[in-house]
């Protein structure tokens, strides 16, 4: 089976432990994935371009930040992300400016990613998606944790995959959501290059970081069979 990448939602991490875990998480995982919200695209707050920025300058690792914003130029200028890190844009928020928007990011020499809601079909990328670095698929609604797979989203995935290799385009695919010991096999099977991990998947695993890490690869071997420990670290 595929091997995909892990990425931590930071919004679900202890906010007390913030520096600690994040040096344990450095040595353990593949990217970061930051959301921010402004209570007005979806009715919940989570973290900040500040805090966003300031993570930018200790860590090591590549930051997905998902802007979860009714005003994504307003954001985008808030963040100072580096070319690793990836602007990723509610599809619905961008309608108006996807190219702009795109544009700007390219020339802040970063990534440009797309987020597609339950409800946003596939189609809505259709104008721009050779622009698109990253495409994620929001396997829940947008902005809670804790809520359980959406089964209609498999399809979506499917759809994705085919579609850029019908068209060869080069935008990774990340799912987002309910992702856990109940469905880490059928996502691992989607043809997804990225996971996103929250609550039930990592950090409620266990009282400490570093045993919730182990209990979620255990567990994510157990359900798929792949073994993500670190490469320098593998057998």
């Amino acid at each position: 089976m595929t091997r995909p990448k892990i990425a931590p939602s930071l919004m679900c991490m202890n906010p007390m432990n913030v520096q600690r875990d994040i040096e344990v998480m450095d040595r353990e995982f593949d990217l970061y994935h930051v959301d921010i919200m402004d209570a007005h695209f979806c009715p919940n707050m989570a973290l900040t371009p500040a805090f966003t920025n300031e993570l930018r300058r200790h860590s090591t690792l590549p930051i997905d930040v998902h802007l979860m914003v009714e005003d994504p130029v307003m954001f985008t200028e808030m963040l100072d992300l580096g070319p690793q890190d990836t602007y990723s844009y509610q599809a619905e928020t961008i309608e108006r400016n996807a190219f702009r928007l795109s544009s700007r990011v390219a020339d802040k020499g970063s990534k440009f990613g797309v987020v597609l809601s339950p409800s946003t079909p596939l189609a809505a990328i259709e104008g721009y998606k050779e622009r698109i670095d990253l495409l994620t698929i929001m396997t829940v609604d947008t902005g809670f944790a804790g809520q359980k797979l959406i089964p209609e989203m498999l399809l979506k995935i499917k759809q994705a995959v085919e579609l850029r290799r019908e068209y060869g385009l080069k935008y990774q695919i990340q799912l987002d959501g309910a992702c856990n010991r109940s469905t880490f096999r059928v996502l691992n099977n989607a043809g997804a290059d990225i996971l996103i991990v929250g609550n039930s998947g990592l950090f409620s695993l266990a009282s400490t970081l570093p045993e919730a890490i182990d209990e979620f690869r255990s567990q994510f071997l157990a359900e798929t069979g792949v073994d993500l420990t670190p490469r320098d670290r593998a057998a």
